[in-house]
């Protein structure tokens, strides 16, 4: 199983895939360039081949392959035992009222302000306001960006629930609340390589991005790391704190998930 933060476990087998398209030449003067941005280091390499070509063989390796990745979270303690229960549930607004409503109600304005929770819930929700996250499960491919970067949802909880927050009283002063009773957990689940495509490219298919002349994000996030070991091999893809993001709309039931993790100290 590929964990994208721990570059052992999929290194060499990407290495196989890429060497025979640029040659020995080029990963010697890979390996001696010392870039120091892993951006550098992916150019490097995509000029030298068509981007086709190189896209459709990180297509295909993709395919082939099984990935953790991982869902943020914070939880009541009733929500983590449903969790382990039935697993992860694609986003539904008004399924999310009653927590809200148990973790805002607390709030000094929450009397002047309650009335509205429907209509917020309906724009946040169907409303599709600040990005469409109704009937969705969102992921990261890496634990380090969910953890050491974009980890505002589990420093406060949900996007979602934070955006509801803040519409509801027209500032940040409802995070600390959805923050207050809840615990942070890091979920890691098994995704294949199919799903994990799919999810990353949900608006564009990664095959309609590689038409257009471009290696698409979940490829050039592999190539560009990748590349960046081959001229830096110390350095630790941890500190890359990447943001590549992938969303479902099925359940994920018990059986996919590896492990559930919680976070003391973020």
């Amino acid at each position: 199983m590929i964990d994208f933060d721990n570059f052992e476990s999929w290194g060499a087998s990407f290495h196989n895939i890429i060497v025979p398209l640029i040659g020995p030449e080029n990963i010697s003067k890979l390996n001696s360039s010392q870039f120091d941005f892993d951006e550098g280091a992916g150019k490097f390499v995509s000029d030298l081949i068509d981007v086709k070509v190189i896209s459709t063989e990180i297509l295909n390796w993709l395919n082939q392959n099984e990935f953790c990745v991982f869902h943020g979270t914070r939880l009541l303690p009733e929500e983590l035992k449903s969790l382990k229960a039935t697993g992860l549930q694609p986003l539904v607004a008004y399924n999310r009222k009653e927590r809200l409503v148990k973790l805002l109600k607390v709030h000094p304005n929450w009397d002047q302000f309650k009335e509205n929770l429907d209509e917020v819930l309906d724009t946040v929700g169907p409303g599709e306001a600040q990005g469409k996250r109704e009937c969705e499960v969102h992921f990261s491919l890496s634990k380090s960006g969910s953890v050491n970067g974009f980890n505002h949802y589990l420093k406060y909880g949900s996007e979602f629930d934070q955006h509801v927050a803040y519409r509801l009283f027209g500032n940040d002063s409802g995070y600390e609340f959805l923050k207050k009773s809840t615990i942070a957990y890091l979920v890691y689940v098994r995704m294949n390589g199919v799903d994990l495509v799919q999810g990353c490219h949900p608006f564009f298919s990664y095959k309609d991005i590689m038409d257009q002349g471009e290696i698409p994000g979940l490829g050039i996030t592999f190539l560009n790391a990748w590349a960046l070991k081959c001229a830096r091999p110390e350095y630790d893809l941890v500190k890359l704190k990447t943001d590549c993001c992938m969303r479902v709309t099925q359940p994920i039931l018990p059986d996919r998930i590896i492990d559930i993790e919680e976070l003391i100290d973020l």
